[in-house]
């Protein structure tokens, strides 16, 4: 992708993005959560096109999902169409986002007149939930699977994952640990695990909860506790299709791909057989923690 006066570039999940266009404003690095994954220029797995249109996408295709109000996903020509809208800004599409099969090739444009009133320098192409979406399908082809949960590195480097669902205690457990000597919070929200090396990763992510907790480090995966509210504290091993029914109700995958669910069902079950998982029963106490580090040694 060459001829672009501007270009930024960005790293999650071990995923390089380069977003380029001919609009500064379009390929400036982005600020608050997504400042710390900015990433050096280089090789990128993914290249992004960037750029205004002042007339409405026409968005035809057939729809492989719809999400019921943010956006849809369609088919068209063999490319796939990410269409976003607003109740605010109306029927038309704000945004709309063009990839190839693989996702590592893309195309947004965004509708001009929907931003002509936001003052900032910067208008980020990839705006939420464009960001995620994309990493979400990047991750079905065989890279590994995004898990609703917080995530930490040791003292040591290892990585954990605490899984749950909305409410399950996420952002209170981030918050039990943020001052534990020598850890690091990888997100209090969402992590993605990489599957597709010898070794099962763990990565932060910019897309946080209610603790505000994000980091672009990663770690060796060494464990994976679900997470359920309990007045006392209790860890119990678990495994095969109790835990595999847990990580599956706490990830993200897209469904309208029979193959892409298949790719992303066996990199949880990598995880599953490749680390020690447990049944996590808390109280919202720091008590837990020490309960916690006899299971993680």
């Amino acid at each position: 992708m060459t001829g672009a006066a501007y270009e930024t570039f960005l790293s999650v999940g071990d995923v390089t993005f380069r977003v380029v266009s001919d609009d500064h404003r379009l390929a400036s690095a982005p600020d608050g959560p997504l400042e710390v994954f900015c990433a050096d220029r280089g090789r990128a797995d993914v290249d992004l096109r960037a750029r205004w249109t002042d007339s409405p996408v026409e968005c035809g295709g057939d729809v492989l999902f719809d999400s019921g109000g943010a956006w849809q996903l369609l088919q068209s020509d063999g490319e796939l169409l990410f269409t976003f809208r607003s109740s605010v800004r109306g029927p038309v599409p704000y945004k709309t986002a063009r990839f190839n099969p693989t996702f590592t090739a893309g195309d947004v444009q965004l509708y001009r007149r929907h931003f002509d009133q936001q003052s900032s320098d910067a208008v980020y192409p990839l705006e939420y939930p464009l960001d995620e979406l994309l990493m979400i399908h990047l991750l079905s082809q065989g890279r590994g699977v995004e898990i609703h949960g917080c995530g930490l590195l040791d003292a040591a480097g290892r990585g954990y994952v605490f899984a749950g669902q909305s409410g399950a205690g996420k952002s209170t457990m981030a918050r039990l640990w943020v001052n534990q000597p020598g850890v690091t919070l990888l997100s209090d929200e969402r992590v993605v695990l990489r599957t597709d090396r010898d070794r099962i990763t763990i990565h932060g992510t910019p897309w946080h909860g209610d603790a505000m907790l994000v980091s672009p480090l990663s770690g060796e995966l060494a464990g994976v506790f679900f997470l359920h509210h309990s007045a006392i504290h209790a860890v119990v091993p678990t495994g095969g299709s109790r835990a595999a029914a847990q990580l599956l109700a706490c990830s993200f995958m897209p469904f309208h791909s029979a193959a892409a669910v298949d790719r992303t069902t066996r990199a949880m079950e990598q995880v599953i057989g490749g680390v020690p998982c447990h049944d996590l029963w808390f109280a919202p106490d720091v008590s837990v923690i020490d309960v916690l580090t006899r299971h993680m040694d």
